[in-house]
């Protein structure tokens, strides 16, 4: 794997560690995305909605809060494929949007970022302008 260029600042050793902390972080998201999708086919058959709270309602809520999980775990482990990539191409570290040096305290609070505070603050949707 001699064709892996090191990321910006960073040596091999510490490129190798980055990449095993990354791959391990996204098996164990992996795993949590495979645990809320498995369902017992015969719990969703018998879901009732009625005007009451009662056991299949909220067994419908628990499963769409799963779905959410699941999706949004999903989106982290594409990110943290993304972040694979970047690293093999040697452009880990650098802002995907303004092409700045992201500060190794956001990499180091979150590996698989590609933006740097600012452009994550600007294209975030809690935003009141948006």
């Amino acid at each position: 794997m001699t064709d892996r260029i090191p990321p910006l600042g960073v040596d091999e050793p510490a490129a190798a560690a980055l990449r095993a902390l990354l791959e391990e972080r996204r098996g164990a998201l992996q795993e949590q995305v495979r645990e809320l999708g498995e369902s017992d086919p015969n719990e969703t058959s018998n879901l009732q909605f009625g005007k009451r709270i009662g056991d299949g309602t909220a067994y419908a809520i628990e499963r769409m809060t799963g779905a959410f999980q699941a999706r949004t775990l999903y989106e982290t482990v594409r990110q943290i494929e993304d972040a694979l990539q970047r690293l093999d191409e040697g452009s880990y570290g650098t802002c995907e949007r303004c092409g700045e040096t992201i500060p190794p305290e956001r990499l180091a609070a979150v590996p698989w970022t590609g933006l740097c505070v600012g452009c994550a603050s600007r294209s975030s949707p809690r935003r009141k302008d948006r």
